[in-house]
């Protein structure tokens, strides 16, 4: 769901309305909890994003268009971290279709990259299909059961060609995630708006002086 101006002034900030990130990225994910639960389902595959520095200009643009997206998702992951139900949670760059890629080298193809513990790695833009492939894979090693997997691209010949040599080294998550980062993005995009309404009505009052003293 696209953020709306209603939002603002909403008294729950528009989070009851269809579609909005909170039902879907949060809500959704208690729902697929609860279902594993009552089944045999022993691993849930997430992807998400990266979404744990709420300042990042990507997380406030997300968030800002896309009801608290960035927010949401990082909330739902923390479900599956304190849920007694196997997760594997993939946070990928920049989807694209493959045939969009750029090939401009014979080590073309390996440029594929995870860090586990949900480690940072410079936003790129990663194939849909090699994702897709991530997700499937990751059920074949128990070892990527409770991780958190950051995909992404590096230059040519600096990754592997496929995810096996890097499935085969990730580890289960280690390090203390924080509890919740929903406040800490919600005042991110409460001081963006801020400084880009301040900003628009110094220009416009300087226009207005301009105009008057002319």
């Amino acid at each position: 769901r696209r953020s709306s101006i209603s939002d603002l002034w909403a008294a729950d900030n528009g989070e009851s309305l269809d579609g909005h990130a909170k039902l879907v990225n949060y809500g959704g994910v208690q729902n697929l909890i609860d279902a594993a639960a009552t089944t045999s389902c022993q691993r849930i595959v997430r992807i998400t994003g990266k979404g744990e520095d709420p300042t990042s200009v990507f997380s406030i643009l997300i968030n800002m268009l896309g009801s608290m997206a960035k927010g949401w998702n990082y909330e739902g992951e923390q479900l599956l971290r304190t849920s007694s139900i196997d997760y594997t949670i993939i946070r990928p760059g920049v989807m694209k279709p493959q045939e969009s890629m750029k090939v401009d080298s014979s080590n073309s193809k390996k440029v594929l990259a995870l860090k586990d513990d949900g480690g940072d790695l410079k936003v790129t833009p990663v194939s849909y299909e090699n994702i897709a492939d991530l997700c499937i894979e990751s059920l074949d090693y128990p070892n990527a059961a409770r991780a958190t997997l950051t995909a992404m691209n590096v230059p040519p010949g600096e990754g592997e060609e496929t995810y096996e040599p890097l499935l085969q080294q990730v580890k289960a998550d280690s390090r203390e995630f924080p509890v919740s980062l929903i406040e800490e993005h919600k005042k991110a995009v409460k001081d963006a708006v801020t400084k880009l309404l301040i900003g628009t009505t110094s220009i416009l009052m300087i226009g207005i002086l301009s105009l008057v003293f002319l």
